[in-house]
């Protein structure tokens, strides 16, 4: 839980000082922020359920919508994010964002901060599978890959000789998502 006057503090100086439209948000995304998170960009607009403001920090992107007697939360961690769209029309913009387990579409009136929001987010998904994959193919300290050893399950574990196989790196459940290929069937087959 951070202070309101800190939060206020970090919204004034990215230029996101919201005064009448969404300050049930504000106050409440002083009870959702960790003490060592910064944040990054803050917009209001819409989405699924309504008005909400859309909040990305250092670590993760945040939907708060307040509402009297109802409140939704949303936290997506940047190596969770699959892709991330944008589409830009006359009167407002859009994102979609994208994870293996669901998408999410949020619209704003606010070109400029969702643009910033965007490239933010955009920049830290790239960090974060550039680090997972600079850490993969590091070698350890004795001059190895870091592979894991497992037990190998069945007759010779029974006898009682203590064998294991050496396992490669283990992938990034979110960003080694299966391909999901829906075939319709024509017709006139």
């Amino acid at each position: 839980m951070v202070p309101l006057i800190r939060v206020e503090e970090q919204l004034k100086r990215i230029g996101s000082n919201f005064k009448w439209w969404g300050r049930s948000e504000i106050r409440e995304l002083a009870n959702i922020l960790m003490e060592d998170e910064i944040i990054a960009g803050c917009v209001n607009g819409r989405y699924s359920g309504g008005f909400a403001l859309l909040c990305v920090t250092n670590h993760r992107l945040l939907l708060v919508d307040r509402k009297p007697m109802f409140l939704t939360l949303e936290d997506i961690r940047f190596d969770m994010i699959s892709e991330i769209d944008y589409n830009s029309r006359l009167l407002d913009n859009t994102v979609f964002i994208m994870t293996p387990n669901r998408s999410f579409t949020f619209t704003s009136w606010n070109e400029h901060r969702l643009r910033k929001i965007l490239n933010y987010v955009q920049q830290r998904v790239m960090e974060v599978r550039q680090h997972y994959l600079m850490q993969q193919f590091q070698p350890s300290q004795e001059g190895e890959y870091p592979y894991q050893q497992a037990p190998i399950v069945g007759s010779l574990t029974a006898q009682g000789t203590p064998h294991t196989v050496t396992l490669g790196p283990r992938p990034n459940v979110y960003t080694h998502a299966p391909l999901i290929i829906r075939r319709r069937r024509s017709k006139y087959q």
